[in-house]
């Protein structure tokens, strides 16, 4: 699984490879903000104060004035009298007020002041709306208000018949106590009538509005703001998917993992271009044009050179799962080593799916491992040296023969696993300084197994952000189990960016000058891991084999040139001036330096 810690630089790091999830998350955040904005409804509201009057308050906590019952309860405002009244002045429906009215009733010294709040899907309909309720509460407590003062008149009218009535039966009998009281109780009636007549007058209006309506402010959720907060929550969403996708990651990252998790050592870094990507260049060796890719198959070529034997050396090219690019590496490389003046021998090793004829046409086309595999397993003899040259094809370049991988065979494991095999390689060896082996993948075959264990070391490629690092460690694992010599891992697709001030070099005439780890750096670090060579071989065959660090149009300087560096006469060699071997090694060629050929060392 992913590391446990992450330093802050590494955090950056995954932040920046997985920016395109980030922003999807972000994006994603927006699309719902934008969404949840789209149907929100909007809202508005204004509030109005009023204050009731003293007649109203005290009719408000009784529910009548004088005899006469009213209704002055606050809940009248959200009645359907009070709502439809307030639609009429506001020119709406009746629905349209219901439910959009709220009121808050003030407490103690504050008990006769409401404040009336009305919603609306405006600033102005809000406002209309809670300055139409304020009116039409007003008219009705004014209507229960005029009901008690009628009431008051009427019975006013009552008491004075009444009394005109007892006055009169009084008058004609003094002595009358029945008339006396009735004439009483009538006047009092009257006097009781009048006194509340004169309260109603005198009380001035139910209802006075002491805030006007303001203006309806937004209820919503502000656009900005959400969209604010969705970016925020977006991007922390993110960053948090980000990071723990990547915890949970086990595709090979870093091509210092290599070691750590499979004990075998990294060759390298080849870098992914996209240009010869978008060109569908097959073999980017054979181009003069300097690119980050072909000085690395240059630099993987040097190191390669120093772990193998000089002559007539073996070498297994596998992967830990399909498509990591084996096949392009080997076929690059194969040309990269003709290039140099080496007689080479290609051999298609993978004859489940063979892909060499893609880079190498016809050359890599028929009768080939297969038919004399095949042959030797029906005569039970093995391939005499004949038989085998008699398999190679031409290529296009220079020194670079192909053995082609033949028809596909019906079980292929059980065709390599046959003693014959190594018969085919040793009569390579013959013909050959290096032969180069495209095998399958290692992971779950056998074939690359077979094949490796015949010849003097295999090489796993795997892709970085791509190859599941428990399937890298098993690869080797099964590998070293069968007694295989892994040379070590190509790092391939790297995405590493190489510095702007090395464009300049890449696009440089061949007759520059190389600077940078030289084959002795690269045979010293890898000494220990490799195992193949005691470490005062392997430093002595670094210091012949860095030949091939010194180019010109890419041809090699002769060995004994660079053999003699530093003896007298060294310096008339034109191209050669000085040669040092230690781990910052230069070969100057001219007057210009460039970085080492070796991928992941600029």
């Amino acid at each position: 699984m992913g590391e446990t810690t992450l330093t802050f630089r590494q955090i950056l790091n995954v932040l920046w490879q997985r920016r395109a999830l980030i922003g999807a998350v972000v994006a994603l955040a927006v699309i719902v903000a934008v969404a949840f904005l789209s149907r929100q409804t909007p809202a508005y509201s204004s509030s109005t104060v009023v204050r009731l009057s003293g007649l109203s308050t005290s009719a408000a906590a009784s529910g009548q004035i004088g005899t006469s019952p009213v209704d002055f309860d606050p809940e009248s405002i959200t009645s359907p009298a009070v709502l439809g009244r307030a639609a009429t002045l506001a020119r709406e429906s009746n629905a349209a007020a219901l439910g959009a009215v709220t009121y808050i009733q003030g407490q103690g010294a504050q008990a006769n002041r409401l404040t009336i709040t009305a919603n609306g899907p405006t600033a102005l309909s809000a406002a209309s709306r809670a300055t139409s309720v304020a009116k039409s509460y007003d008219e009705y407590l004014q209507g229960q208000v005029a009901t008690a003062l009628a009431a008051a008149q009427k019975q006013v009218a009552q008491a004075t018949a009444s009394a005109e009535q007892y006055q009169i039966q009084v008058n004609q009998n003094p002595a009358n106590s029945i008339a006396q009281s009735n004439l009483a109780a009538a006047l009092q009636s009257l006097g009781s009538a009048n006194t509340l007549i004169n309260k109603i007058t005198n009380s001035g209006p139910p209802l006075t509005v002491v805030t006007a309506a303001n203006p309806g402010t937004f209820q919503g959720v502000s656009p900005l703001i959400a969209l604010a907060v969705a970016l925020t929550a977006g991007l922390v969403a993110g960053i948090a998917v980000a990071l723990i996708r990547d915890q949970f990651d086990n595709r090979l990252r870093d091509e210092h993992e290599i070691e750590e998790l499979s004990g075998a050592p990294s060759l390298g870094e080849l870098t992914l271009d996209k240009r010869i990507a978008r060109r569908k260049e097959r073999l980017p060796a054979a181009d003069r044009t300097r690119t980050a890719l072909s000085e690395g198959l240059r630099g993987l070529r040097t190191t390669l050179q120093v772990l193998l034997p000089p002559t007539g050396s073996v070498v297994v090219f596998t992967s830990v799962e399909p498509g990591d690019g084996k096949t392009f590496i080997s076929a690059n490389l194969a040309l990269a080593w003709a290039r140099t003046g080496m007689r080479v021998v290609l051999v298609g090793g993978d004859l489940r799916r063979p892909g060499l004829a893609d880079y190498y046409a016809e050359a890599a086309d028929g009768p080939g491992l297969t038919e004399l595999l095949q042959s030797a397993a029906r005569s039970g003899k093995a391939p005499t040296q004949t038989e085998v040259e008699a398999h190679l094809n031409d290529s296009a370049f220079h020194g670079l023969r192909i053995l082609p991988p033949g028809a596909e065979p019906h079980d292929p494991a059980d065709l390599l696993a046959i003693s014959a095999l190594g018969d085919v390689f040793d009569a390579l060896r013959a013909v050959s300084d290096i032969v180069v082996v495209d095998s399958p993948p290692s992971f779950a075959l056998v074939d690359a197994t077979l094949l490796a264990t015949k010849a003097d070391g295999a090489v796993l490629v795997a892709s970085l952000r791509r190859t599941d690092r428990s399937n890298l460690t098993e690869a080797v694992h099964d590998l070293n189990g069968d007694n295989v010599a892994v040379l070590g891992v190509i790092a391939n697709r790297s995405r590493r960016r190489i510095p702007r001030s090395y464009g300049a070099y890449y696009g440089r005439r061949p007759d520059q000058r190389v600077r940078g780890r030289t084959v002795a750096a690269t045979a010293e670090r890898m000494a220990d891991s490799a195992q193949l060579i005691d470490t005062a071989q392997l430093i002595d065959t670094a210091r012949s084999a860095d030949t091939d660090a010194v180019t010109h149009s890419d041809s090699v300087l002769p060995a004994e040139q660079l053999a003699n560096a530093g003896q007298p006469g060294a310096a008339e060699h034109p191209q050669l001036r000085k040669v040092t071997l230690s781990d910052q090694d230069e070969i100057v060629s001219d007057d210009a330096r460039l970085p080492s050929s070796r991928p992941g060392d600029g």
